[in-house]
């Protein structure tokens, strides 16, 4: 590869143990490979960090992102909810319990607006906003693109703050977004640039990481668990198990009798506000049905495989929704009111699961899932893998990759 050659720098929140952020510069990278060869593509966060371990790209930090561009690279957004994320909010997935404790102290003493400036020097950070920026915000002239990134609540932000938010979107090289809610949201920059509606891009992880795959990457303790019985793959975040237990217990038990799956419970986020083991470990000694968990220090490809071999799955996280469509897994999406997740199943799901379900009723609706047809699941499966294909292109010849 020529040393002239435009680089792809994938930027996003991949210092973090969340198990869709650290998918997204894999799959992106896989994808950009596949088609170009030998781009020189990189991934950036925040800080520099090491995951690598869990399965995860080690990422440097956003200070060397700046030294390292040169005029003509794209930066990529990778992928993730992130438009509209503060720096205050980004630093605290960062810190232990001790640490967001100082935090939390800072607004009171000094002021949002200053503590927000503060976290953002921490970073060395040019932009206003961690997760969207315009060519300005760097140091040369670069391409900046947007890959089917969420933004559904920028809507919820004040007036400024969206507009300036709008402001930089509107620069993009290219810009695609994950729901029809988030195009909503952007479309006071659609004279300027075109949003572009595209599938989660991790969609494309059953073709780059199969299950043989998958398996081989897992330890025996994993494929025990998994291997046992069949299995309903549960995931919630220890904040919405703490909020609704007592209803969680009766919406599995009376699936269990319904359907006589038991349950694994599946880690997926693991940094602090998330302490996703946590929560369900409480939940698991409340349950009396027959039930396993997913150890906490499973990497990426046992969580994958872990929604992969269910029969369904049913949880709060997009990405264990999304992980679901890419394998062809019954699933159920859960939320306290309307958000991402139910904008994103209501733009690119089948309409047995395209909205969220309550607790209460969790057992027809499993039913009506479990129902639909084999083939009616992979020909959504096929299209949704085709259209995130078709961005990708998109964003490459935007970014003259």
């Amino acid at each position: 590869m020529s040393s002239n050659a435009p680089r792809a720098a994938l930027l996003g929140a991949f210092d973090r143990f969340n198990y869709g952020d650290l998918l997204f510069p894999i799959v992106a990278r896989n994808e950009i490979r596949a088609h170009q060869g030998t781009v020189a593509d990189d991934a950036y966060a925040l800080v520099a960090s090491d995951l690598s371990r869990y399965g995860a790209l080690p990422t440097r930090s956003l200070r060397t992102m700046y030294r390292d561009l040169k005029a003509g690279d794209a930066v990529i957004f990778a992928g993730g909810g992130t438009v509209g994320v503060d720096w205050y909010f980004m630093l605290s997935n960062l810190l232990g319990p001790q640490g967001n404790k100082l935090l939390a102290a800072l607004p009171r003493v000094i002021g949002y607006r200053m503590t927000e400036r503060l976290c953002r020097n921490y970073f060395g950070a040019r932009a206003p906003f961690p997760w969207v920026a315009g060519p300005q915000d760097f140091p040369v002239p670069v391409n900046v693109a947007y890959n089917a990134v969420g933004g559904s609540e920028l809507g919820t932000h004040p007036a400024a703050a969206r507009e300036a938010t709008l402001q930089r979107l509107a620069q993009a090289a290219y810009l695609s977004v994950r729901d029809a809610e988030t195009q909503r949201v952007f479309s006071p920059v659609e004279d300027r640039v075109k949003v572009h509606v595209s599938p989660d891009s991790a969609i494309l992880m059953s073709e780059q990481f199969p299950v043989p795959w998958l398996r081989e990457q897992a330890s025996s303790a994993t494929l025990a668990v998994l291997d046992e019985t069949p299995y309903l793959c549960f995931h919630a975040n220890q904040g919405y198990i703490n909020r609704h237990k007592a209803q969680i217990v009766e919406a599995l038990h009376a699936t269990y009798e319904a359907h006589r799956l038991p349950v694994v419970l599946l880690p997926i986020g693991r940094y602090h506000g998330l302490d996703d083991h946590l929560g369900l470990a409480d939940l698991q000694r409340e349950l009396k049905i027959p039930s396993r968990m997913v150890s906490s220090e499973a990497n990426l490809w046992e969580i994958m495989l872990s929604v992969a071999q269910s029969q369904l799955f049913l949880g709060t996280s997009l990405h264990g929704a999304v992980t679901s469509q890419s394998f062809g897994v019954p699933h159920l999406g859960l939320s306290e009111r309307v958000h991402k997740l139910d904008y994103y199943l209501g733009t690119w799901d089948l309409p047995e699961q395209a909205d969220c379900v309550k607790l209460r009723d969790v057992p027809d609706r499993a039913g009506r899932a479990l129902a639909v047809p084999a083939a009616r699941r992979e020909d959504k499966r096929q299209e949704l893998i085709r259209l995130a294909h078709e961005n990708f292109a998109r964003l490459m010849t935007a970014c003259r990759l």
